[in-house]
């Protein structure tokens, strides 16, 4: 397996509104989804950051700090290989809408982690219109 990246954190918060708030207008995030027990955030560069509050029903299973997602190119076949390494609570894959997979794992610190697939390459630097094509 090869990481290629941390795309996603995701944090659990007993204050989901005002963390939101502070990472909105004081870290300049863009709020993307703001449902009851659920914010989800994005980052110029396409990363996103996740607050699970106390109501949050789809992420109560992560009891650790907040949770980095690693990226990795194939999610089953990660999957496959942390379960022969007999890595301890590994959940299931599970897909979103977009059809990226996704799933939990503890480490030996005890901390869950995620290995993700990103189902889309990010969007190439902006570049600007007054130039030549080929000019960066």
């Amino acid at each position: 397996m090869r990481i290629k990246g941390i795309i996603w954190v995701g944090s659990a918060t007993e204050d989901r509104e005002r963390t939101g708030a502070f990472f909105s207008e004081v870290l300049g995030m863009k709020v993307i989804t703001d449902v009851p027990g659920f914010t989800q955030l994005t980052l110029e560069n396409s990363d996103r950051v996740e607050l699970f509050g106390p109501d949050s029903v789809e992420h109560d299973n992560l009891d650790t700090g907040p949770v980095a997602g690693f990226w990795v190119d194939d999610v089953a076949s990660a999957h496959r290989e942390l379960l022969r390494a007999e890595v301890g609570d590994v959940t299931e894959i599970e897909r979103g809408r977009d059809d990226h997979g996704w799933f939990y794992f503890r480490a030996p610190d005890g901390n869950f982690y995620e290995l993700t697939e990103h189902p889309r390459p990010r969007p190439p630097k902006a570049r600007n219109p007054d130039r030549n094509p080929g000019q960066t």
